[in-house]
């Protein structure tokens, strides 16, 4: 199911119907990226030291370096929540044109949800921030990497799956539907945080994560729905 998602998405993201809601939703990453970065840089306290020079140094950049990773999923999300009903209308229309989200969601509510989104990602990524140095260091990378997608796969998955769902029905059975799939949910998450993970793929993340849980929200309630 995730393989076929994926496969899809990658074969929609250049088709005409979908180009004017790609060349948005990259723009408005690279843009929250850009700003991001910026503001990491420009305002990060550096006056704390530890007198070790080249631990300072290193220290100093790494943080910012894992601050960007950390956030950026969290405030991007936020901003994709604007656009997140023309890219699920644009994947539902190509491939399910018969069971195309028509339920009104309030973007006062998308919003909320993201917000909420990216408040808890920026807690539970604090909590670990020192075990993501020791893992960078210690790991090459690897660990580290792993200790974001198990982190932030849930979350992630989550979030993008309401978003989705809450287009065809109340958010009381999209939570019992989530519940009942986690695992596969779960799944679509991870594969959405290793992409946020990934220098340059993560400007594409937003806009596949959402329309792979398009996919994963069509494949799960197909059945139900027939």
């Amino acid at each position: 199911m995730l393989g076929t998602a994926l496969n899809r998405t990658w074969q929609q993201l250049l088709h005409p119907k979908f180009r004017s809601v790609f060349l948005i939703s990259v723009t408005a990453a690279v843009l929250t990226l850009g700003l991001l970065c910026y503001l990491l840089f420009a305002y990060w306290p550096k006056e704390y030291t530890t007198g070790i020079e080249w631990l300072d140094t290193t220290g100093y950049v790494t943080a910012v370096m894992i601050g960007t990773y950390v956030l950026f999923p969290a405030i991007v999300t936020l901003v994709m929540g604007v656009l997140i009903d023309q890219i699920a209308t644009a994947v539902e229309e190509e491939y399910y044109p018969h069971r195309v989200g028509r339920r009104k969601v309030s973007l006062a509510d998308t919003l909320f949800g993201a917000l909420k989104l990216m408040l808890a990602m920026i807690f539970l990524n604090a909590l670990v921030f020192i075990p993501y140095v020791i893992l960078l260091f210690t790991t090459v990378g690897a660990g580290a990497f792993i200790l974001f997608i198990i982190v932030n796969g849930y979350l992630l998955g989550r979030e993008y799956f309401e978003m989705v769902a809450t287009r065809h029905m109340p958010l009381r059975e999209v939570t019992r539907l989530r519940k009942m799939h986690g695992g596969k949910i779960f799944m679509g998450g991870a594969a959405a945080a290793a992409l946020f993970a990934v220098p340059f793929l993560n400007i594409l993340a937003p806009i596949v994560t959402a329309a792979v849980m398009t996919h994963i929200f069509q494949f799960l309630t197909s059945g139900e729905r027939a």
